[in-house]
């Protein structure tokens, strides 16, 4: 994901003038045969002038036959308020890395393949904002093209909410979490096997992780995906993060890249690297204490990636 790694960077890094959570739903249509299913989206937007944003974008394009699709993009947006200052046109695109679980070439029961690659995220909105609210609706257009999988349109309706990203963490957050940059943590939840079945197992993980500063931050960690019929795999990770505090230190939301060098039960012999994009969210509970999630998502070369998603509690010191 090299490609967009300066997008992410200049997107959480830059003490800029406001950002926005989003949540989209709405419709995926096919290129490839008409098919249509539903689509949802997430997105954290960073202005960087009046003009322009950025955004990391997370799209779901549902189930068609043959393809169950999401993935993972960075983009660029021109904006603009030709009529009145509540109404704000935007046109934008950037690269998206998406993961397909596809029809396998063989016969056997568990004839699926997980594909990855590069394409295209591009689209154009219209947000409306009332005078002083921090809340935003949106109707947005967008396509998807992918050299070597399925073209797509999606048509999503978004609801908003501005956020207060510190300027500085040490700077706003109270005198304690300036001392503590960092955490132990621990949680349990589900593995999710990315085939047409998914098949699914109990997941737990331990993890230490550092802040480098006001939004880098890496870890490392142990994660066991149970026993999911198709895979029974666990190993040592290794992340580094972006992850923006607000409200003075009292939650983060982050995205992560890392390698995940597991060992698969089901696969005797193997020990393999495999690669990992995790999205994570913290909420501070007590001086020491923060709740944490968790999504992992596993890429691997042999078509048995997997969701792990988790709920725990951290320790700061």
């Amino acid at each position: 994901m090299r490609a967009a790694v300066p997008l992410l960077v200049a997107t959480f890094a830059v003490a800029a003038h406001a950002q926005d959570l989003s949540i989209l739903a709405g419709s995926m249509k096919s290129a490839e045969r008409g098919d249509r299913t539903f689509a949802l989206g997430l997105e954290y937007s960073h202005d960087l002038g009046e003009h322009l944003a950025a955004s990391v974008d997370y799209r779901n394009e549902g189930h068609i036959p043959g393809h169950h699709r999401d993935g993972q993009a960075a983009m660029l947006w021109l904006r603009a308020r030709p009529v009145v200052p509540e109404l704000t046109l935007a046109a934008g695109g950037g690269p998206y890395y998406y993961f397909d679980t596809t029809v396998a070439e063989t016969g056997s029961a568990e004839a699926f393949n997980n594909a990855h690659g590069w394409g295209w995220l591009y689209g154009a909105s219209a947000t409306w904002r009332p005078p002083g609210s921090r809340w935003s609706w949106q109707l947005r257009l967008e396509r998807t093209e992918t050299p070597h999988n399925i073209d797509t349109t999606l048509l999503m309706a978004a609801v908003g909410y501005r956020l207060d990203q510190d300027s500085s963490f040490r700077a706003s957050a109270p005198e304690w979490e300036r001392r503590h940059d960092d955490e132990i943590f621990a949680a349990l939840g589900q593995t999710i096997v990315n085939s047409f079945e998914s098949q699914s197992a109990g997941a737990g993980t331990v993890e230490y992780r550092h802040a480098f500063g006001p939004v880098i931050r890496g870890s490392i960690g142990w994660v066991h995906e149970g026993d999911a019929r198709l895979i029974r795999r666990d190993g040592v990770v290794a992340e580094g993060w972006l992850e923006p505090s607000f409200s003075g230190g009292r939650y983060t939301l982050g995205i992560g890249l890392g390698g995940y060098f597991a060992v698969d039960e089901y696969r005797p012999g193997s020990k393999e690297l495999q690669g990992l994009v995790t999205m994570t969210s913290s909420l501070r509970l007590a001086n020491h204490w923060v709740g944490r999630f968790l999504w992992h998502r596993v890429a691997t070369r042999h078509s048995r990636d997997s969701d792990v998603v988790v709920l725990g509690a951290g320790y700061r010191f």
